[in-house]
């Protein structure tokens, strides 16, 4: 008997190595591609985002590890020429309306208030125009001086009518228009949220927030408790857990040519991490 055990023993011992074996890849197969739909998951929605960006509102910090932009909900071509509601870029006039250009239908859901404060602090979206990234035209710069900040080329939405568009060129210095440049093209956008992602690796996770307030500089808004406290408080949502590190590096390019951001996201369980990178071409063209 006690020969039989021994020899059964050594017998079970033989087998398990074979049994084992693929028990333990299929285990680590599996655990890979979890790690890889995190990562991919979270790239794709990134991406998806960053597509919708205002051009030339792209900006990276906390060390690289969070990334902000503003989100167009819709966008059209104003009038510029006879006949109809021409837009005036001149401060004299104080224009504070235009007609689109075309069939326009995106305005579906979008707040509008007649304050200028409202843009700003994330009560109703906002109207953008030539949007450079340089000084003078740089959303997340306040060269207008008035009621609170006020930054460049952003405008709050007033009203929609039909084609017309309303917004509000008030609360800024004395002379000087919401909008300080035309659009070569006479493009506008229609913004509604702020969204940014931060990535925590001290937590693991990968965070997404819109719906606060328009808030410069980012420093005031790279934080999750920060975005919290805002006036207009963010609302967040779990993008993806066991994050190690992420990475968000953005080239901005010039205004006729695109941006770049390059998005790296590591994730490990068990010992074992997975890091993908992409790279996404972002419209500039203001």
């Amino acid at each position: 008997m006690i020969v039989v055990i021994v020899v059964s023993g050594i017998l079970a011992g033989v087998v398990m190595q074979f049994v084992t074996a693929p028990i333990d890849a299929y285990t680590d197969q599996s655990r890979r591609a979890r790690l890889v739909d995190i990562s991919h998951n979270a790239i794709g929605r990134i991406s998806r985002d960053v597509q919708q960006a205002l051009p030339n509102s792209i900006r990276t910090g906390c060390g690289g590890q969070c990334v902000e932009f503003l989100r167009v909900a819709a966008a059209g071509r104003y009038r510029a020429g006879p006949a109809g509601d021409l837009l005036s870029f001149v401060a004299a006039d104080a224009d504070t309306s235009f007609d689109v250009l075309g069939p326009f239908d995106g305005f579906a859901g979008l707040s509008v208030s007649s304050s200028a404060a409202a843009c700003v602090a994330g009560s109703a979206a906002c109207v953008a125009i030539y949007s450079t990234g340089q000084a003078g035209t740089d959303v997340w710069n306040a060269d207008h001086s008035g009621a609170g900040w006020q930054p460049d080329n952003l405008a709050t939405l007033s009203a929609v009518s039909g084609t017309s568009v309303s917004f509000v060129n008030s609360g800024f210095s004395s002379g000087q228009p919401v909008f300080p440049a035309a659009s070569p093209d006479q493009r506008f956008y229609i913004v509604d949220t702020p969204v940014s992602y931060l990535c925590d690796s001290t937590v693991g996770t990968l965070r997404r927030y819109q719906g606060y307030n328009v808030t410069h500089p980012q420093t005031a808004v790279d934080q999750h408790a920060e975005l919290l406290a805002l006036s207009n408080p963010a609302e967040h949502a779990l993008l993806a857990h066991q994050v190690v590190a992420c990475t968000f590096t953005y080239l901005p390019g010039t205004p006729s040519r695109n941006g770049l951001l390059t998005v790296r996201i590591q994730v490990s369980e068990a010992g074992e991490g997975v890091t993908l990178l992409e790279q996404v071409h972002v419209p500039n063209m203001p």
